[in-house]
């Protein structure tokens, strides 16, 4: 690692960061966690070597057992790589930045740096919907959705796995209809003439409870996910797209706010998030 770069155990003396035996939370995972955060925070660079396990438990004072456990787990997330007789690196990472404010831009667009985005319809069917789908989008008892739901990746790594429900009946045929550039608001405004005008979200900290969740963003079960939850409207009061999306751990979201010139007047904010994913 880089001389000049601070050391874990100095992090975590300066962040007040300590291992608790006596925590819920198993000591392994906090030591993982705690490595995790050593790793994003200080933006340790692909290649860089990171500390032995021997290392990490000196400066812990835990098992060379317990040590294992947290680097293992860093390998099986994708923080670290091992070579044989080298040593243990931090890995591969990608990092792009994604607004959050626009809808109708395609998941290209909405990313910004290296690295090739793309996105794949992983599933598109006909349903009945749930009675909060139901509730979301002012449907009568009889209507049906369209359940559309789509990875997004960048350099074939997994970012954010997104279901999306719509009105089967307003948006007829739509099995049959492109998305364009990746976008479905793009589709529902050239292929519909339904253009989103405005879009409301909640950020929520939860785990992957869902295998298929899971599978899809490439992580294990009951991992740290950020779930999005959007509601598009048409208009002002015209719900149209309602989204539930899963951003795995290492994606962090920002907003940049920008006061009105009333000083009562509540601030508007433009929605960014910054994606710093590895494996």
């Amino acid at each position: 690692m880089n001389a000049e770069r601070e050391n874990i155990l100095d992090y975590a003396k300066r962040n007040a960061y300590r291992l608790s035996p006596k925590a819920s939370v198993p000591l392994y995972y906090q030591l993982f966690r705690l490595c995790e955060r050593f790793i994003y925070e200080q933006h340790l660079r692909s290649g860089e070597r990171f500390p032995s396990e021997s290392e990490i438990a000196e400066s812990f004072s835990v098992s060379r057992p317990t040590a294992h456990h947290a680097i293992q787990e860093l390998l099986d997330r994708g923080w670290l790589r091992r070579t044989r007789g080298r040593g243990t690196f931090v890995a591969d990472g990608v990092y792009a930045e994604l607004t959050l404010a626009v809808e109708e831009l395609s998941f290209p667009d909405q990313c910004f740096g290296t690295g090739r985005k793309s996105t794949r319809v992983v599933d598109l069917r006909e349903e009945e919907p749930s009675r909060q789908i139901q509730k979301a989008l002012r449907l009568q008892e009889e209507d049906r959705v369209t359940h559309l739901r789509r990875l997004r990746c960048i350099d074939d790594r997994p970012v954010l796995l997104s279901d999306s429900w719509f009105s089967a009946s307003r948006f007829p045929g739509f099995a049959e209809t492109m998305l364009v550039d990746g976008s479905l608001a793009r589709a529902l405004q050239q292929q519909y003439g339904t253009p989103i005008a405005r879009c409301e979200r909640r950020l929520e900290a939860s785990e992957a409870l869902a295998q298929e969740v899971a599978d899809h963003l490439g992580t294990p079960i009951l991992s740290p996910i950020l779930v999005v939850h959007s509601l598009a409207y048409g208009s002002r009061s015209d719900p149209v797209v309602l989204t539930q999306a899963y951003a795995r751990e290492g994606v962090t979201f920002r907003s940049d706010v920008h006061p009105s010139s009333g000083a009562c007047s509540a601030p508007t904010q433009v929605g960014r998030a910054s994606i710093n994913r590895r494996s």
